[in-house]
């Protein structure tokens, strides 16, 4: 099972004909090497694609050559979706370390409406993204550089995990000193000094690239962060539910198994 159609399942329980859409999403995965510009703003938004493998990062450039990183992506995510409305894409797309992308025509998209649950399931990951990325910016907004840097640690190994289950408490810091400098807002210069900062209170360890998360609890209390993972609502799913099954009944929607699926819900 690839890493999106996982990263969903471990939450939800889908029906076959839900699974095979999801991984014929990243069914055909290319590589792409450290650096490597995956699609370029302006360029036509034709595909979006499901990051498998590696990180990747969206960011902005502009006229006189400087950027900004807009986000960073983990295995599990979808890429170049906010651009799925428009004739271009509206961002840079880089590798920020060697990765597996899976690209599919955006118009394959259109099939959700034929399945009502899963379009409902895509939208609740869709504003989930969407508040993660309004925290972060609250976070640039309102807080220090070491509680910037505490939020960004904490919020790579909890996105990390969400995709991962063997991720536990470390992983390796793909991104340079100048690339978080420029995800939590302040020059190399700083970034360097209150990283070395927030080694020395201990919460956080670091050997050569790779990061532990020592005091996982007391970091995510310094920068303030709320994980957002565990707070899905499903009870309003149940409507999408009955709709899925009048379509089914109506011979409007494939259902493979000839069974109801079971209602949404979180696997424990």
């Amino acid at each position: 099972m690839g890493a999106f159609a996982e990263r969903v399942t471990r939450r939800f329980r889908l029906d076959p004909a839900e699974i095979a859409y999801l991984e014929k999403l990243e069914g055909r995965p290319v590589p792409v090497r450290r650096g490597q510009t995956i699609v370029e703003e302006g360029d036509p938004a034709d595909r979006a694609f499901v990051l498998t493998s590696g990180w990747v990062l969206s960011g902005t450039r502009f006229p006189d050559g400087s950027n900004q990183i807009r986000r960073l992506h983990f295995p599990g995510d979808l890429l170049a979706m906010p651009s799925v409305p428009m004739r271009h894409h509206a961002e840079d797309l880089e590798a920020v370390s060697d990765a597996l992308v899976a690209p599919f025509p955006k118009a394959v998209l259109g099939e959700l409406f034929g399945m009502p649950r899963l379009a409902a399931i895509m939208y609740m990951f869709a504003q989930a993204e969407r508040i993660t990325a309004g925290d972060r910016l609250a976070s640039i907004g309102h807080n220090c550089a070491k509680k910037r840097l505490a939020f960004l640690l904490v919020d790579i190994l909890h996105r990390l995990r969400s995709a991962d289950t063997s991720v536990t408490n470390s992983y390796y810091m793909h991104l340079t000193r100048e690339q978080m400098a420029h995800v939590i807002g302040v020059t190399p210069v700083h970034a360097s000094r209150t990283w070395t900062a927030l080694l020395a209170e201990g919460m956080v360890r670091c050997e050569g690239r790779m990061v532990t998360i020592v005091d996982e609890r007391q970091l995510a209390r310094r920068g303030y962060y709320f994980d957002r993972d565990g707070d899905f609502d499903f009870d309003w799913l149940s409507g999408v539910e009955d709709e899925s099954e009048r379509r089914r009944a109506a011979g409007t929607a494939p259902d493979p198994s000839g069974k109801r699926a079971p209602t949404p819900r979180v696997l424990t």
